[in-house]
């Protein structure tokens, strides 16, 4: 993976960050694992079916790949679960999320961050907040997923587009659409970004 952006200094410590890191393509490789049996593919197949290299597949059902958003869309669109499932690996009981108990995905190739604001994504509503790293843009690897969706700036700028239709965003600004429709995302500055997400269903 590429080096990563600088995290804001409130941030979980780099050393702590790197362990959850670890742990979390752990449990994504575990999940993999799973659904690919589960769903009765070979890890051939189910390659085949995701446009992946059977290699790559196989270091991340062990664990040992890093792989990018686009892997993981292509991954949840083979497998037909919603790509957020790949950081929804663990129960945790209550309502309360602490920030130092998020649940954290790192997509490195990326340098995208994400952390789950809720216990879980298999309830009504689901928020998470996503990193972004500066140049990043999923233009070509578009979301598309039933229900609504409401994004806040919370760092930073970003250029959203709806159904071709685009948004730039500073700030403190947000932005309501239905995500059934092709959506994107462009961070144009040289610093990172940050948005909050909330959608109803969660089905990203």
């Amino acid at each position: 993976m590429h080096s990563h952006a600088p995290h804001p200094a409130s941030d979980i410590e780099p050393r702590g960050a790197d362990d959850q890191a670890e742990r979390a393509m752990t449990a994504v490789g575990a999940l993999v694992l799973q659904l690919r049996k589960d769903s009765g593919y070979s890890i051939g197949s189910l390659a085949a079916a995701a446009g992946l290299s059977p290699g790559l597949l196989s270091q991340i059902e062990r664990g040992q790949g890093n792989p990018s958003l686009t892997t993981l869309i292509k991954l949840s669109q083979a497998l037909k679960v919603p790509v957020g499932r790949f950081f929804d690996t663990g129960d945790q009981a209550g309502a309360l999320v602490r920030r130092t108990d998020r649940r954290r995905l790192e997509v490195a190739e990326d340098n995208l961050v994400y952390e789950l604001l809720t216990p879980h994504m298999h309830g009504q509503l689901g928020m998470l907040r996503a990193q972004i790293g500066a140049g990043w843009d999923n233009k070509d690897a578009p979301f598309r997923h039933p229900g609504e969706e409401c994004v806040t700036v919370v760092q930073g700028r970003l250029h959203v587009c709806v159904n071709g239709v685009g948004y730039d965003l500073e700030e403190g600004d947000s932005l309501t659409y239905d995500s059934s429709l092709p959506h994107w995302y462009r961070n144009p500055t040289l610093e990172d970004a940050a948005l909050i997400g909330a959608m109803t269903p969660p089905t990203f």
